[in-house]
């Protein structure tokens, strides 16, 4: 007698497929009994390190950048050691380096520019002043100078430029100006002072480089500028500009009018587009003048020799 183990019998629907109930897993699909869900406190978990990891790398990157810092603003390689300038030629390199003062062996990176600009500036030979920096340790220093135009008389001759501004006196150092001399400053008040010489100076700098042809500049009280030429000595008198356009006017006419009044020696060209002529003093009152010298010297010479 043999034992045959039959297959247990499946209850098949009516289509011959298997009941849906049945419990087998397909290849792709979890049952739902399987899934887990990911707890809280883990996720919690993971942004508190995310966080941690984030801000140590942040403290260790400040930590870094402030000691590099450190070292480059203590450490000898970045200590002002070179000055390169440009521009001054009256102001020497050894008055540069003297007016910046301790600024020679600083740090390149602590000094303040405005600082260093400002001390310059207070030289009078200064009208602008720019300071770059070139690391590891150079100044470039860029030097725009002020240009004397006149000899300003206060007493001793001063350098002046077309502000008015006092440069430096006048002495072998600058020699070299062959300048016109503005008189009757020296007994202004500051304030008028300053007024009258930037009027020389405006004129002056209008005049350019017929400039060479003033010897010197009186600026009167209502504000007229009385001009002695070099060569011939005459008087002209300005009020407003253009002052070179009516100078070349009365230089080209210089020979004519001459000519036309050979004694003439005031000229007022303040009026546009004419020139008013007037003499000092007559022809006549100067032959009798000389006349009446030379008689007076007769007489003279004549009572000395009778008397001996």
């Amino acid at each position: 007698m043999s034992n045959v183990m039959e297959p247990p019998e499946v209850d098949r629907t009516p289509s011959g497929d298997l009941p849906l109930n049945v419990g087998v897993e397909g290849p792709f699909l979890r049952p739902r009994s399987r899934m887990r869900l990911r707890p809280a406190r883990r996720v919690r978990m993971s942004r508190v390190t995310l966080i941690l990891r984030i801000a140590t790398v942040a403290i260790i990157g400040v930590t870094a950048a402030g000691l590099i810092r450190a070292q480059v603003r203590e450490g000898d390689r970045f200590k002002v050691s070179r000055l390169v300038t440009r521009g001054n030629r009256h102001l020497s390199n050894a008055e540069i380096r003297e007016r910046l003062g301790s600024a020679m062996g600083e740090n390149i990176l602590r000094i303040r520019l405005e600082d260093l600009e400002a001390r310059l500036r207070k030289s009078p030979w200064v009208d602008r002043a720019t300071i770059r920096r070139t690391l590891p340790d150079t100044l470039d220093v860029d030097i725009v100078e002020r240009v004397p135009l006149a000899l300003a008389e206060m007493g001793t001759l001063c350098l002046m430029d077309a502000e008015g501004v006092l440069i430096d006196s006048y002495g072998p150092r600058v020699s070299g100006y062959d300048l016109p001399i503005v008189r009757g400053l020296a007994a202004l008040d500051p304030e008028t002072r300053s007024r009258h010489a930037m009027r020389a100076g405006a004129l002056l700098d209008d005049l350019g480089d017929l400039a060479r042809e003033v010897s010197e500049i009186v600026v009167e009280e209502a504000g007229d500028v009385r001009v002695i030429l070099a060569q011939e000595g005459e008087v002209l008198l300005f009020n407003s500009p253009p002052y070179k356009t009516r100078l070349s006017t009365f230089l080209a006419m210089r020979g004519k009018l001459k000519e036309r009044c050979p004694h003439a020696e005031f000229f007022d060209l303040r009026f546009s587009g004419r020139i008013i002529v007037r003499e000092t003093r007559s022809a006549e009152a100067r032959d009798a003048s000389r006349l009446a010298q030379a008689s007076e010297a007769a007489i003279e010479d004549g009572g000395e020799h009778g008397g001996g």
